[in-house]
């Protein structure tokens, strides 16, 4: 536990204020000792070389890698503090920025509640494309989502169907969930084709990727993929932690954001290392577990106190932060 650490909104003069400055920088050293001792488990061999050639230590037997603090830093140097959405409107162009209150639609859900039946079941083309224009039209979102899954379509090109849904559904910017190095490369042509090319749509990217490290501390080939490709295509990269306090993370606040920010900046790490300057989202939708019902306990302050614990962390890194609401 962090010294003094108080699990409460302090206030301060005409702000609310989660912790001290000593506490920020505490839950940052706490992290680097994790990152260069303990490390982080990644699961592709092409993650791991890159980790490698960008100074981190890695056994490759194990697919543990240590990232040393002096890396951490310069990953952080080179990273963008703010980077545009740009609409297919752009009058809905959005900035994405440190300290600068943005807000979407969640994603990606896998069932709705009906509307007319009121059965809850699996989602559909259909409900994407109507929560799409709904998006579009309520002027309170800033950007739109891919807000839930198109189950009736085949899973192995769900995002093209679902990135197709969304250029014909809305003119904002959007968030889309990415599976793949492979659906990266095939939703980014697309893109280019509205864009009126590559270039255009790197200097104006349309859309963010989504995706997720799993808790505790491990990068799934799946994440490494979208983060090298969100580098390599120049399309800004919203790496969402999704730990569960009591279950794949300490019960502590701390100890919490402790294990998220290794995630996130051992992805932050990749993602710079392939290309410096890209595009980073510094993202969470960290909650605690319910060990009774074995479910995410959504909605509770304790979310809360998570979700703000995860702001303060980017804004000290000076990196856009992508939080959940519920």
């Amino acid at each position: 536990m962090i010294r003094g650490m108080r699990a409460g909104l302090r206030h301060q003069g005409a702000s609310l204020n989660l912790f001290s400055e000593a506490d920020v920088e505490d839950l940052h050293m706490a992290t680097l000792d994790v990152l260069e001792r303990a490390g982080v488990l990644v699961d592709a061999d092409d993650a791991v070389d890159i980790f490698a050639d960008g100074g981190c230590r890695v056994d490759r037997e194990t697919h543990i890698v240590k990232i040393p603090p002096e890396v951490i830093a310069k990953a952080l140097s080179t990273a963008r503090p703010q980077f545009l959405l740009a609409g297919r409107d752009p009058k809905n162009d959005v900035l994405i920025a440190q300290g600068r209150m943005t807000v979407c639609p969640f994603t990606e859900g896998v069932m709705v509640n009906d509307v007319d039946t009121g059965v809850n079941r699996m989602s559909t083309l259909k409900d994407l494309k109507d929560n799409l224009r709904a998006g579009d039209y309520l002027s309170s979102y800033d950007f739109n989502t891919v807000s839930v899954t198109a189950r009736d379509c085949p899973e192995a090109t769900a995002e093209v169907h679902h990135v197709e849904a969304a250029f014909a559904n809305t003119t904002k910017a959007f968030m889309v969930s990415m599976m793949s190095t492979k659906m990266a490369e095939a939703t980014f042509e697309i893109g280019a084709v509205v864009a009126g090319g590559e270039d255009k749509l790197r200097e104006r990217p349309l859309f963010t990727y989504g995706y997720c490290p799993v808790g505790p501390m491990y990068l799934t080939e799946i994440c490494t993929e979208v983060t090298i490709a969100c580098a390599r295509l120049g399309i800004p990269a919203c790496c969402i932690a999704m730990d569960m306090a009591g279950a794949t993370a300490p019960i502590t606040l701390a100890g919490t954001l402790i294990v998220q920010n290794a995630e996130l900046l051992s992805c932050l790490v990749l993602n710079q290392l392939v290309n410096p300057g890209s595009a980073f989202y510094y993202g969470t939708s960290t909650d605690c577990f319910d060990m009774r019902r074995g479910s995410a306990t959504v909605g509770t302050a304790e979310l809360a106190l998570l979700q703000a614990g995860t702001s303060v962390m980017a804004k000290y890194y000076n990196l856009p932060s992508w939080t959940a609401g519920y």
